[in-house]
Order: structure tokens, then sequence, then C-alpha cells
């Protein structure tokens, strides 16, 4: 059985629950991280259903990270797949950013990308095998007013991505990113501006939802996307085409 490890998975509207139920319909053990104490109901079923395990992690904290990374190696093995989720945004004007905000955003959408990747990625390296997804955005090519510091850290995000698909890539392991749009999820619902512009911009004339991108994120952990790493793929219904 393969399995996948997802950050930020507990969100019944969120990429990474609908990731998992991907995954685990597919017959894959999944691994979910996130910040809650205690899974939500559906999060619970999937983790369960699909012979996962559930970890309360904050995913910026070093220390706890690599006591659950190890815990994983000990009880379940290797990851097959790393799915790098976990992410916020905070709408606030530039000259308001507080160091607070910066900080707190940095870290759960870049620093983490290091902190559980690092452990995961050491192990593939040794099995000479894996695949790491990391969730960019949109707004990481082109960010919006009021997110500078989410787009600075998705385009960071992209960026880092192209990096590890070079030091990885003789290894086996394959590295790519999603930029995902508007996508109808709680993070997609705080977007201060009406969500009929958003659909005008879009040519496909809808926004997207979780299934949009689980398919996509399927996609690049097989093999069918098996001579395709360093990539930024865009979900955003045609909205973004570079």
């Amino acid at each position: 059985m393969k399995t996948i490890l997802i950050t930020g998975g507990n969100s019944e509207r969120g990429i990474g629950l609908g990731t998992a139920k991907r995954f685990a319909e597919e017959g894959w053990r999944v691994i979910i991280l996130d910040l809650a104490k205690e899974p939500g109901d559906v999060c619970k079923k999937v983790v369960e259903n699909s012979n996962g395990a559930y970890y309360s992690c904050d995913v910026s904290n070093k220390a706890r990270v690599d006591s659950v990374i190890s815990d994983i190696f000990k009880k379940i093995g290797f990851v097959d797949v790393l799915f790098n989720n976990a992410g916020i945004l905070q709408w606030v004007p530039f000259v308001d950013v507080t160091e607070e905000q910066y900080d707190r955003e940095m870290n759960v959408n870049l620093k983490s990308m290091y902190l559980v990747g690092q452990p995961i990625a050491r192990k593939m390296m040794e099995e000479k095998r894996g695949v790491i997804i990391n969730s960019g955005s949109m707004g990481g090519k082109d960010g919006a007013a009021f997110q500078s510091v989410y787009a600075a850290s998705k385009g960071a995000v992209i960026q880092l991505t192209k990096i590890m698909a070079k030091e990885l890539g003789p290894y086996g392991i394959r590295v790519n990113s999603i930029c995902p749009g508007i996508i109808q999820t709680d993070i997609g619902a705080g977007a201060p501006d009406p969500v009929v512009p958003w659909i005008e911009r879009t040519p496909l004339g809808r926004l997207g939802d979780t299934d949009d991108v689980a398919g996509v994120v399927w996609f690049l952990a097989n093999e069918d996307s098996k001579y395709l790493t360093g990539q930024a793929i865009n979900i955003t219904g045609g909205m973004m085409t570079f």
C-alpha cells in the first residue's frame, strides 16, 4: 500500500482533505498533519478507512515536526508522496502588516516546507524514489492587493520547488508545485472582492473546487507524470496562463 502525507488536511472545505479523500478512494494510506488537536468527523473517517494516521502538529514548529516524522517512520515506514499543503492567507494592506502577521504567514506557508520536507526528502534519497508536491498559488505568480505576504511566500514556494527538483532529481525524486486560483474553500471565501468578477475573468466560467485540485495532485503523484518535475502547474480555469 502506498502512503501519502498531507499537511493541512482537516478542513472539510479544504484542498488537503479533498485530496485525502481522492487518495483514500484510490486505495492509498493517508497521513494527515494539521494544527487541530482532534480531526473532524470527515477527516477521521478518511484516515481510519485508509489505515492511515492523524497527527496534531504545528508544521512551523521544528521540535513537533521532528517528533511526528520520527513516529511516522517508526510506525508506518516510507512515505511515497508528500503533499505540502498547509497554508494561511491574511488580507492586509502592505503598510499595515505587522511583524507577527508576517512571521506567521511565512512560517506556515514556506518554513514548514523545509521542516516537513527535509526529513521526508532524506528518506526518499535513501530509497531513490518519491514525489513531493508543494502548494503554491496563482498569487505566487501574480498576487492581488492586500496579500503581500501570501504572494511573497507562494512566489518563494514556486522557486523552492524548482531548486528541490534540480537537487533531488538525480535521486529519482520528482518535485512539482500546484498553483490554484480561486477555489471554493475557506481561504478562497475570504477574498475581499465579490465572487462574480472572478468568475467573469475565468475562461471556463466557474470557480474551481477541491476535486479539480485533487485530480491534478493525483496526476502528479503517479507514473503518468514520471517525466514531469520542477513545474508550477496552474489550476485556475484559464485565469492564469503563465
